[in-house]
């Protein structure tokens, strides 16, 4: 029995110094209190206490702005706010934060954070939802604008490759907006917006998947390649004849 009870508390003890462990930081080694502060919020940050976080990444900004620890705690700051999905609030940062620091080590990633706060925004494609590429997908356009600057800018940065996966997945989106219009125009015969819109998706996007250039070879196939202004001629004499037969009907109903 005594054993029993020996063992229970040392595991109640030892539950307590772990639980405790895991809720404060133990910051050793810092060369300020800025430091110290800072470190503090990505202790938080990374155990997933958004709210300390915050508050001390806010503490370094507004105490120690002329510190070499204010622009590291902008970044994580934007992080923070990320993370909570508080992207317009994220995108605020980080948009201040590369105005003032354009050559900051951490502009690439701070860059490469304001399109993801965008992208992250993209329309909901629950099931009992209209497809996200029929909403509003401003935002999905920003994004993609926001990445491929970060490649122009940065082709050598370490998240190339994550920001290239976050571009095609943006670019999909638009893609798909595109295709469905043109699918659209296809079934009402109406093959100059067909057109626009498979000019569209050709002069700004790369169609990587299969599938997409089956549908793009069977709009081709509805509407043969001609000039805009060629079908844009058929629709207006289309649009005369409709006119003229509805005349015509009126004044035979009269």
């Amino acid at each position: 029995m005594m054993k029993k009870i020996f063992f229970a508390l040392l595991f109640t003890a030892l539950s307590a110094i772990l639980f405790s462990c895991s809720k404060t930081p133990v910051i050793r080694s810092t060369e300020s209190d800025a430091d110290k502060i800072y470190q503090e919020g990505l202790f938080y940050l990374e155990k997933g206490d958004l709210t300390n976080a915050e508050n001390r990444f806010m503490k370094v900004i507004s105490d120690f702005s002329y510190s070499k620890y204010e622009p590291d705690a902008n970044v994580a700051l934007g992080k923070t706010y990320y993370k909570k999905e508080e992207y317009m609030s994220a995108i605020t940062v980080f948009e201040t934060f590369l105005k003032r620091h354009p050559n900051h080590e951490l502009s690439p990633e701070a860059l490469l954070y304001k399109g993801n706060s965008y992208l992250a925004q993209k329309p909901s494609s629950f099931f009992l939802l209209p497809n996200p590429a029929e909403k509003d997908i401003a935002v999905v356009e920003t994004a993609v604008s926001v990445y491929r600057e970060f490649l122009e800018k940065y082709p050598e940065d370490k998240n190339r490759v994550e920001c290239e996966k976050k571009l095609e997945e943006a670019e999909a989106i638009l893609i798909e907006k595109d295709l469905r219009i043109a699918e659209f125009y296809a079934k009402k015969k109406k093959c100059a917006g067909v057109f626009l819109r498979l000019q569209h998706i050709s002069d700004n996007f790369k169609v990587t998947t299969e599938k997409n250039q089956q549908r793009i070879e069977k709009l081709n196939e509805k509407c043969p390649q001609k000039s805009k202004e060629e079908y844009f001629k058929i629709e207006t004499e289309e649009k005369v004849e409709e006119s003229e037969d509805k005349t015509e009907k009126d004044e035979n109903n009269e």
